[in-house]
């Protein structure tokens, strides 16, 4: 039986908003590496008035 192939998928993430900025710009190989992006963006925010931006992963294959 042949291998199944995993589909050549990559991910971005995308603004609620719907605004594109450096973060939007990044593709990620891995759901994982999109999901750690976000882990340092929201790392950031943790104590900060500052208002945050929601992102989503979204896959682009």
């Amino acid at each position: 039986m042949p291998e199944a192939r995993r589909p050549n998928n990559s991910y971005v993430l995308v603004r609620s908003d719907g605004r594109s900025d450096k973060v939007t710009a990044l593709t990620f190989e891995s759901y994982d590496a999109a999901y750690d992006e976000l882990e340092r963006y929201y790392r950031d925010f943790c104590c900060s008035d500052d208002e945050k931006i929601e992102y989503t992963i979204t896959s682009s294959g």
